[in-house]
């Protein structure tokens, strides 16, 4: 049996239990789960995926749980673990179920476990919820944006979000296609939809993919809009702050890097100080790739803003090895060579 608690209280449980769990303390709606068990030890996932962004063995990445109930889990299935305020902490991949003679049966899995301790509780989604299918849905119109079929792939994800309407990662899947079509409006509401449930996010590609595409989108609408310039200036702010976010999921994302750089570039409030950050984040671009080509010309506009003609010169040079015919980098390999003239 259980014994019902508000947020905060301590779970007590014998035996198979249904409760409510919660993404976030202002979640006031929650979903029934069925309790399956208990974390037993954490371990070091040594085997990385291939979409893990910042590719480094982390600990806690691995765990194993002591199950009370065995019933209708699966390899390959989704279960979550909840502190003791009912709070979902972390999702499990399972990959392996076997029983132990000594402590029953027992379930490894992978994820983020960095919030999670021995003891936590391990709930699985109960099967009467639609949502839990939601995600079956999601995979279809992930298919069918790999085959090019934008509208089956938009068909798809509207059907998950039809049986959960807070399911972030469909509303990610449909901000890409409507960012793609230049109905940046359109993207922006998906995102934010996805970001009043990050919580629900636990792979870093997909909190990254969506904090990324924020950033994207104000930056397009800051630089390449007619908008008034005080609610670009607004714009501007939020892509900042969504743009610090992501680099704290994959601080060396080339477009982020380079979206903070124009932003601090182009802000100009502080020429000095913002200068040197945008300088700093321009670099970070090169240091994945040195032939960016627009990284390359923002760098040899500021140095040639501040009188630096020497490295000016040199990241024109480098910005036309990565575009031969880019006009900015022409530009001012011409203002410098007829600066040299005049001398």
């Amino acid at each position: 049996m259980i014994i019902p608690a508000a947020h905060g209280a301590n779970l007590v449980y014998t035996g198979r239990a249904k409760t409510k769990v919660f993404y976030s303390r202002t979640d006031a709606k929650g979903w029934k789960v069925l309790i399956k068990g208990k974390i037993l030890s954490f371990s070091v996932n040594t085997q990385l995926p291939k979409d893990d962004l910042l590719q480094q063995v982390r600990s806690k990445s691995r765990v194993t749980v002591r199950l009370s109930d065995h019933r209708k889990i699966k390899t390959g299935d989704e279960l979550f673990v909840i502190d003791h305020r009912q709070l979902v902490v972390a999702r499990i991949r399972v990959d392996k179920i076997f029983k132990s003679r000594s402590l029953g049966y027992l379930a490894t899995g992978k994820g983020n476990f960095r919030n999670c301790r021995v003891n936590y509780l391990v709930v699985q989604r109960v099967s009467d919820e639609y949502s839990q299918y939601a995600h079956v849905f999601k995979g279809r119109g992930d298919y069918f944006i790999e085959q090019g079929q934008t509208g089956r792939a938009i068909a798809e994800y509207k059907k998950a979000l039809k049986l959960d309407h807070n399911n972030p990662e469909a509303h990610i899947g449909l901000g890409y296609i409507y960012m793609k079509q230049g109905v940046l409006q359109f993207a922006f509401r998906e995102f934010i939809e996805a970001y009043k449930n990050i919580g629900r996010l636990y792979d870093n590609e997909d909190r990254y993919l969506l904090l990324k595409g924020m950033t994207e989108i104000r930056f397009k609408e800051t630089y390449y809009s007619y908008l008034p310039e005080q609610k670009r200036k607004v714009l501007r702010k939020e892509g900042i702050r969504y743009g610090l976010e992501a680099l704290k999921v994959f601080p060396e994302s080339v477009e982020v890097n380079y979206y903070l750089g124009r932003f601090y570039y182009k802000k100009s409030t502080m020429p000095e100080n913002e200068d040197k950050i945008a300088r700093d984040y321009f670099l970070t671009v090169l240091k994945s790739d040195p032939n960016h080509t627009d990284a390359n010309t923002a760098l040899s506009e500021l140095y040639f803003k501040h009188k630096n003609r020497q490295k000016a010169r040199f990241y024109a040079t480098q910005a036309l090895k990565g575009d031969p015919r880019h006009r900015r980098a022409k530009q001012i390999l011409k203002y410098l060579d007829t600066y040299n003239k005049q001398k």
